[in-house]
């Protein structure tokens, strides 16, 4: 998993729903500079997050965690 790929993605996805760091932040209980790590690709979201993040930005776990890369079989 690209951690790069990761926060870009989730950066675009927040980007789009219009919303700062801080309001995403807020909505899933972390604070913006965690949000700003995962967007750099220092760090990952926790696990337990991801479905919260996932319902906020509208998308998909996989969509996340692939970097918005198609699954392939």
């Amino acid at each position: 998993m690209d951690t790069e790929k990761v926060g870009k993605q989730i950066a675009l996805l927040r980007k789009n729903k219009k919303l700062t760091q801080s309001e995403l932040g807020e909505r899933i209980g972390v604070s913006f500079q965690a949000v700003s790590k995962w967007e750099r690709g220092e760090t990952l979201p926790d696990v337990t997050l991801l479905p919260d993040l996932a319902k906020i930005l509208e998308t998909t776990i996989d969509f996340i965690l692939l970097g918005g890369e198609n699954i392939t079989e």
